[in-house]
């Protein structure tokens, strides 16, 4: 019995070459117009000068943690070691998304510090914001309540901190 009839053979030829042909053809594409994202997970430090005015006396910190395009993070005054710690801790307050013009974040979040009104009462402020990353910098428009304007933001990524080397 012969199994490797010139049928058997061309049929197999023509598959493995028309599959060889649609990776090349696939992996052209994916390297033509397929890009990720730039990495912008960090912590950034509002310039308090571009804050609204319930904000303009504190340290404002956003966190970002990243996959992919889809951002979370924490919005946060103060800026000690035992914050942050306890922040990385909690779940994030923010959801978004990073798209071709910048990045998109919304949540409710707790305790800010300057502005009182709403979280006097237990509520959290609503929180939206859209920015462009520059280098080391995000730059855009927060809004602290659904019915207040927009303001305009700067706001400088920290640097990380090195870990340190434990030595046996």
């Amino acid at each position: 019995m012969n199994h490797l009839s010139l049928k058997s053979l061309a049929f197999y030829g023509i598959a493995i070459g028309s599959v060889s042909l649609l990776f090349k053809v696939v992996t052209a594409y994916g390297e033509a117009n397929l890009k990720a994202p730039p990495a912008i997970a960090g912590n950034y430090r509002f310039d308090p000068n571009s804050l609204p005015e319930c904000l303009k006396s504190d340290v404002l910190v956003l966190t970002i943690e990243q996959s992919g395009v889809y951002l979370s993070g924490n919005l946060r005054s103060g800026s000690s070691e035992g914050d942050r710690e306890k922040i990385a801790e909690e779940t994030p307050s923010l959801h978004g998304k990073w798209e071709t013009q910048g990045l998109s974040l919304s949540g409710a979040v707790p305790n800010l510090a300057g502005c009182r009104d709403a979280t006097a009462t237990g509520q959290n402020s609503s929180v939206r914001m859209r920015g462009i990353v520059e280098g080391e910098s995000l730059k855009g428009k927060i809004s602290l309540t659904d019915k207040a304007g927009a303001t305009d933001f700067t706001a400088q990524k920290e640097a990380q901190p090195k870990p340190q080397k434990n030595e046996h």
